[in-house]
């Protein structure tokens, strides 16, 4: 059985294969750090989950015979719609930016007064 390469996608696509030493099995279709798909095992076979929901169009999850064969399939559906994922990766990428928050104004009411001197700061004195 010959093991076929999966479409050509653009340079922002990227595919990450699982390792003996991770804990997931299969692989993942990512684009600029975000996690458009991915490919996992279901019971005797494998499963296609999109990562990256669409509102305006979801998908629901495609069995596949092999990793080989998700992504063939992934990369097919991926390439016809290239323009559309690369927008809802940009909404994600901004939701998951980590913002430190702005610390609060003091109020007025609120300022320290004077500390009165101690007992032994007036004996030295």
């Amino acid at each position: 059985m010959t093991k076929a390469v999966p479409m050509k996608l653009p340079a922002d696509f990227t595919w990450v294969e699982a390792t003996a030493d991770d804990t997931w099995a299969g692989a993942r279709l990512m684009i600029e750090g975000c996690r458009v798909l991915e490919i996992h095992p279901c019971r005797d076979g494998w499963l296609v989950s999109v990562r990256l929901h669409d509102p305006l169009n979801p998908q629901a999850n495609v069995a596949v015979r092999s990793v080989a064969a998700g992504m063939r399939w992934a990369a097919r559906w991926a390439r016809s719609r290239i323009a559309r994922l690369r927008v809802l990766a940009a909404g994600e990428r901004r939701h998951a930016v980590a913002v430190a928050p702005m610390p609060l104004p003091i109020p007025a009411s609120a300022t320290v007064a004077p500390r009165s001197p101690s007992i032994q700061e007036l004996a030295d004195a």
